[in-house]
């Protein structure tokens, strides 16, 4: 595995565990919304990927796999044998890696704006470019087109349309290579989805413009068990533009997961 340093983690609360990984251009910041009510009856651990947020810039050409060891071993490190995985977009690709390198870590899934299949020759290209972008304009670019919210946050929320933009901001340039490149090679991860035994809920703002409901749906089907639970006035950062309804999606989880 090629060196990773280390990650920034946010931490809160004490008891079952439950890990956040935030979606690009982002940073733990994304979860604050749930962070304090998970904290009540969990702990509560929010990592900033290495480039992103307040973890130091990544060493080499990590792979998503390689991010998702170093965050089972930060995991372990802070006492952390398992935990309920929620990932938003980046961070749902983050859980299927976790969930192919360590199986039994994961105690449940909450799965956000995500998809299990691999890019597409064109969303490869653009990833390229993307980082070609980095490497010879910093980050400035991705703040010249709309981050990938609802109309109705748009309208309704300027406060977090600004709080998208600060994170996305905040990205250094080397972080937003990385993580392209980590995307673009990833791999298909939908042969792994029968094999998912613990609880999971497939949570869709439906105002995504990046991921179709037919294919977050036909993913949630091919999870046994799976919850699929549909969230309006959200997009592809439903954590961010509606925090109360994820929030409550995520402690319902975590009662099948954890039951008293």
């Amino acid at each position: 595995m090629e060196k990773v340093q280390a990650m920034h983690f946010e931490t809160a609360g004490e008891g079952p565990a439950i890990l956040l990984l935030h979606a690009f251009p982002l940073d733990g910041r994304m979860w604050r919304g749930q962070i304090r009510a998970l904290a009540a009856e969990h702990r509560v651990l929010a990592p900033d990927m290495p480039g992103f947020g307040a973890s130091p810039k990544p060493e080499g050409n990590p792979s998503l796999d390689d991010w998702a060891k170093a965050v089972l071993a930060l995991c372990k490190t802070n006492g952390v044998a398992s935990a309920l995985v929620a990932g938003c977009s980046m961070g749902g690709y983050l859980a299927f890696a976790m969930h192919r390198i360590n199986p039994e870590f994961s105690t449940g899934f909450a799965l956000v704006n995500t998809r299990a299949s691999a890019d597409s020759q064109d969303a490869r290209r653009t990833r390229y470019e993307m980082v070609e972008r980095a490497r010879h304009e910093g980050t400035d670019f991705l703040l010249q087109t709309n981050p990938p919210l609802s109309p109705a946050t748009f309208a309704g929320q300027p406060d977090v349309v600004s709080f998208v933009r600060t994170m996305t901001q905040d990205a250094t340039p080397v972080g937003v290579m990385a993580a392209q490149r980590a995307m673009a090679s990833r791999i298909d991860s939908r042969s792994q989805l029968g094999s998912i035994k613990v609880p999971v809920s497939v949570i869709y703002g439906v105002d995504d413009p990046v991921i179709s409901r037919a294919e977050v749906e036909a993913m949630a089907a091919s999870i046994p068990g799976a919850v699929f639970a549909p969230i309006v006035d959200a997009g592809h950062l439903s954590p961010v533009e509606k925090p109360a309804d994820v929030t409550a999606h995520i402690i319902a989880l975590a009662r099948r997961v954890f039951p008293a």
